[in-house]
């Protein structure tokens, strides 16, 4: 991981360029892509890092669409980064997407409709630069565990490319429009379409949205059938993060946000 500079030293804040916007929602997923970053500070909610030759804005928004939206809101009102680019892990709704396999934003929706198009140039640039596929994320308030469910949610989405569910992508993408702020999300698939996950996992929310993670251990413990499932879960997390730091890097090597 990089070193970390302390706060509040003047001769360090040496970055005049606008930076690019990357959040992620769950501390794996911000870790991984920090571990590829160079010159990283801190900079209260956020850390100001260089990834691939873009200068970057990194902010750990917190899973869940409340959470992610209201961090979003405030990184760019900090820094009024030229774009935002969202990672996260995704679960599937078609069939044909594996675990591990890399999607970016062609259309966001929600329980609201559809949110503001993702930017068509950083799509294509994505799309040429990567081996990411683009396909539709629909934001959920909680994770979907059926794969009937999973089946259902695909037949509301008329759209028929590859779509993934997620908690946090249209808050994300609503943060950046609304600021007139080009806006891109990364998804690797977690968990396939036709798997059902523990279904415990869909009570595990909180008020604010985020899943609860000492729920998740207290119902596992009353389930222990249930552990093996949740610990390829976890392992499935951690190389889906690395792989989205790999995106990122890549990405941001290519012909970066101007």
């Amino acid at each position: 991981m990089s070193a970390l500079s302390p706060r509040g030293d003047s001769r360090t804040a040496r970055r005049k360029a606008t930076p690019i916007a990357v959040v992620t929602a769950m501390r794996e997923e911000f870790e991984a892509v920090l571990a590829r970053a160079r010159e990283a500070r801190f900079r209260g909610t956020f850390v100001e890092a260089r990834i691939g030759t873009s200068d970057v804005a990194l902010c750990l928004t917190g899973d869940g669409a409340g959470n992610a939206g209201r961090a979003a809101d405030m990184l760019c009102d900090a820094v009024r980064p030229t774009a935002l680019l969202g990672a996260g892990i995704a679960g599937a709704l078609s069939p044909g997407l594996a675990a591990g396999d890399v999607l970016v934003s062609r259309r966001i929706r929600d329980s609201h409709g559809d949110a503001a198009p993702p930017d068509a140039r950083l799509l294509a640039q994505a799309l040429e630069i990567t081996q990411a596929r683009a396909g539709t994320f629909l934001t959920v308030p909680r994770p979907v565990v059926l794969a009937s469910l999973k089946k259902a949610l695909l037949q509301t989405l008329d759209d028929g490319g590859p779509a993934a569910a997620d908690m946090e992508s249209s808050a994300w993408a609503r943060a950046a429009a609304s600021r007139g702020i080009p806006y891109l999300v990364a998804r690797a698939i977690s968990d396939r379409a036709e798997e059902d996950l523990p279904e415990y996992l869909g009570r595990c929310v909180g008020p604010d949205g985020a899943i609860r993670r000492s729920s998740v251990v207290l119902s596992a413990l009353a389930q222990p059938a249930t552990i093996p499932a949740l610990l390829r879960m976890r392992g499935r997390v951690l190389a889906c993060a690395e792989k989205l730091a790999v995106f990122l890097e890549d990405f941001l090597s290519g012909a970066p946000p101007s």
